[in-house]
């Protein structure tokens, strides 16, 4: 499925939410670095780069390979490349996916590929949409393949003797406003614009949510396996 990118440019403008992301997965940000499908990377410029940090970003879309590859051509410590995971020969301590598994068909696959690729004791980050009935115009038209479950993940954890660390719903608010979205048929891009902005000013609302209801639903989930 061909995918543009064309929706990047608003949800990076929802710093609300950019922020909560990265304050769930920072704890298991380690010094070797590899991001798949980083899109414009602007998780990465602004929360997670630092100095120290050993860096590789792979986006296979050329256009936004381009973007990111101008944007940090001054950092010493980031190499970008064009290509899959199966080409990048080197082992990491953390691997992130954040918001790119429902683009990538055959899923299992390339999971399985990403922990081959960690060293010992290394995370593998994941962020995706949650639950198939949220499934949409929307997230066909920015070429999701699916959404996702938290049993998805236990099962596939099970089968292949993989380890999580952590499996949590996320964005509770997040969830209410794409299941109205739905029901009042507002999903398509004229709408994107202005419901990120409203959706976003709502995330500290939904922090709190998730707080009481124990992470028990969300628009998003997370999981990170670890490698032992």
């Amino acid at each position: 499925m061909e995918y543009s990118g064309w929706e990047l440019e608003f949800f990076d403008t929802a710093k609300n939410y950019r922020k909560y992301q990265y304050n769930l997965l920072k704890n298991f940000i380690k010094k070797t670095i590899l991001e798949v499908g980083p899109g414009n990377a602007t998780l990465m410029e602004r929360y997670i780069y630092k100095n120290d940090l050993d860096i590789v970003l792979a986006e296979i879309n050329n256009d936004l390979f381009e973007k990111i590859n101008n944007k940090f051509n001054t950092k010493d410590n980031i190499k970008v490349y064009n290509v899959k995971i199966d080409k990048i020969d080197k082992k990491f301590q953390t691997i992130m996916y954040l918001d790119v598994l429902e683009h990538i068909e055959n899923h299992e696959d390339e999971i399985l590929k990403a922990y081959s690729k960690l060293e010992n004791n290394g995370y593998l980050i994941l962020m995706v949409p949650a639950y198939q009935h949220l499934y949409s115009k929307y997230d066909q038209e920015i070429g999701h393949y699916r959404r996702f479950n938290k049993k998805f993940f236990k099962e596939f954890s099970k089968k292949n003797k993989i380890k999580y660390k952590k499996l949590i719903y996320f964005d509770s608010i997040g969830y209410l406003f794409l299941l109205a979205n739905k029901i009042l048929k507002l999903e398509n891009k004229k709408n994107v614009s202005f419901g990120t902005k409203v959706w976003n000013s709502l995330i500290p609302i939904s922090k709190i949510l998730d707080k009481l209801l124990i992470h028990s639903f969300g628009k998003s989930i997370l999981c990170v396996y670890i490698k032992q």
